[in-house]
């Protein structure tokens, strides 16, 4: 099927075909008995990340129209030639990131074509949940995005939702250029960005995180019936530094995801094929670290580390 589109009262399953490419993303679209408001869940963004697909399988399986109250539209599988591909980060059609193309060009690349066909399904939304889970070398604690561009009604909308979610630790954010929630913002579109899930496993504790994560915001939403449940009220973070190789060497970190790091602390070290030293990594900021890259092998401009501040 070339299109989304279901009757009231019904669950529909295809393929969302991306135009210029041989891309088809699997997909449900579910129509609830009663009208509301449309989400739109996707995962798998990145292919590597299995969490966050596992849950959009589970969630399109488990939601039953005659409950719901709107609409959602699931994508369980937004770049299958990276899931395919097994690969980390990059579309392996055009060596490009997705969650950094997005509104996307349904002219350019295939990777800007497939965030332009997903933005076509988001401009039918009224938010968006895009879940991530540590692709195949990224350790991390679970953490959730939502960004600070667009008005103020989005961003409280936003971070509504990324409380309801359950997870912990909330990241206000507008430094990815091409990234999911950033894009949805700019559209006037609350969207977050839960990332739960580590080095490419398939854990069933972060798959239920996701889970539990998605019904509590169709809860919060309306879509269901019936109040999320209840969390404690999450540390909000506002400043995310990434930190990146700046050449290519092997990676010995010296912290790990859950840390807590002082300003120009020993992060880790970069080394040649002989053991000597190319670079100690130093920590940008004061803050908790929370994601690491786990891979010995590191390119240049790949991410190291990343610490966040309240």
């Amino acid at each position: 099927m070339a299109g989304l589109g279901t009757v009231t009262g019904q669950k529909v399953r295809g393929y969302l075909e991306v135009p210029g490419t041989e891309v088809e993303i699997p997909y449900t679209d579910v129509r609830g008995a009663a009208d509301g408001p449309t989400l739109l869940l996707t995962g798998g963004v990145h292919g590597g990340e299995y969490p966050g697909i596992a849950a959009a399988i589970e969630v399109a399986s488990r939601l039953a129209p005659d409950e719901l109250r709107g609409r959602v539209i699931v994508l369980h599988l937004t770049n299958p030639p990276a899931f395919w591909g097994k690969s980390q980060y990059w579309n392996p059609l055009d060596g490009k990131n997705l969650n950094r193309c997005f509104p996307g060009d349904p002219e350019g690349s295939a990777s800007e074509r497939m965030a332009a066909r997903v933005i076509e399904k988001l401009r039918q939304a009224d938010y968006w949940i895009d879940m991530h889970g540590g692709d195949i070398h990224e350790e991390l604690v679970p953490f959730t995005i939502f960004s600070d561009r667009g008005s103020e009604e989005v961003r409280q909308s936003a971070e509504a939702m990324a409380t309801a979610y359950g997870i912990p630790r909330l990241i206000r954010s507008s430094n990815v250029a091409g990234g999911s929630y950033a894009a949805a913002a700019e559209l006037g579109i609350p969207a977050i960005l839960p990332e739960s899930g580590q080095v490419g496993q398939l854990d069933p504790v972060s798959q239920a995180i996701h889970v539990q994560g998605v019904f509590d915001v169709l809860h919060l939403l309306g879509f269901l019936a019936g109040d999320p449940t209840p969390h404690k009220a999450p540390e909000v973070y506002t400043r995310f530094v990434w930190s990146r190789a700046a050449q290519r060497g092997f990676w010995r970190p010296k912290v790990h995801p859950g840390d807590r790091v002082a300003q120009g602390q020993l992060a880790g070290v970069l080394h040649d094929a002989y053991g000597d030293v190319l670079e100690q990594v130093l920590s940008p900021q004061e803050g908790d670290v929370l994601f690491t890259a786990s891979s010995f092998a590191i390119g240049q401009d790949d991410p190291l580390f990343a610490v966040a501040a309240l």
